[in-house]
């Protein structure tokens, strides 16, 4: 894949959902979203403050990874009802075709399937418009939900990584999930 060739990052729209991409805009969006610790129980880090939020944002809207070899997409979710910011959906594509995914789904409106209409539209533009040959997740053992839906998005569960990480205090495993296209 070759990465000079990107053109820019579309909006893309589901039926309930309209996913923009991010620049420094969205700021207060996102730190309101990552501002729920009970967001952070499976991930090594804590709420960031608005400026450096704003910082990444800025990061963010040049789509590229510092070294330049990687393609980086986010995405802010919004409920196409009430415009209110729900999801964050990320993705890093490098030059070998592979993609790997993250997401993030505010606590109200998740066990809605938002998360999954949200990645069915990022895999369908990973998939024909930018010609991603496969994508993968990392995910915390712990994290059932996110399992359940990896594996409805079509994902096999690929590798098991015993003490992946530590943080808050104890191990974490991960599962690496796979999609090929």
């Amino acid at each position: 894949m070759d990465l000079t060739q990107f053109t820019g990052q579309p909006t893309l729209h589901s039926s309930r959902l309209i996913l923009e991409p991010i620049d420094e805009s969205h700021t207060p969006k996102l730190y309101e979203l990552y501002s729920d610790t009970e967001l952070h129980h499976f991930v090594p880090f804590e709420p960031i403050s608005i400026e450096q939020w704003r910082e990444r944002c800025a990061r963010w809207a040049t789509r590229k990874s510092f070294e330049e070899n990687e393609l980086w997409l986010n995405w802010l979710g919004r409920d196409k009802e009430t415009n209110r910011a729900m999801a964050h959906f990320q993705v890093g594509i490098k030059e070998d075709g592979v993609a790997t995914i993250g997401y993030l789904v505010s606590r109200t409106f998740q066990g809605k399937g938002l998360a999954y209409e949200g990645l069915l539209e990022v895999f369908a533009y990973l998939r024909d418009v930018l010609g991603v040959r496969e994508v993968k997740a990392w995910s915390d053992s712990r994290n059932t939900s996110s399992h359940k839906l990896a594996k409805k998005l079509g994902m096999l569960e690929i590798e098991f990584i015993k003490d992946a990480d530590f943080f808050k205090g104890s191990s974490s495993d991960e599962f690496v999930f796979s999609k090929m296209f």
